[in-house]
């Protein structure tokens, strides 16, 4: 029962958060992407819906962010494979 419980929780925030993503890139905003093991702590992939992800680098009080560097094709798509995500067709 256990485990059953824990695949179903854990589909559901799968589910969840795609739908998140979906619903920002929609709105025409990025979806970010924390990625704790290849990233410092003030940093995150911002991905956009076009498909272009951004490493930014969040201001002192995190208030603000801007763009240290656009991720070349295959990067992109390693940070994509990394979280299993695939691009949304626009």
């Amino acid at each position: 029962m256990q485990q059953t419980l824990n695949y179903n929780f854990d589909k559901r925030v799968t589910h969840l958060i795609l739908q998140l993503r979906k619903n920002k890139h929609e709105a025409g905003f990025p979806f970010m992407i924390d990625d704790t093991e290849s990233l410092p702590s003030n940093q995150v992939y911002m991905e956009y819906a076009d498909g272009k992800i951004e490493v930014v680098e969040f201001s002192t009080g995190y208030t603000d962010y801007y763009a240290v560097r656009e991720l070349n094709v295959s990067e992109s798509q390693l940070v994509r494979d990394k979280f299993q995500l695939s691009i949304i067709p626009q």
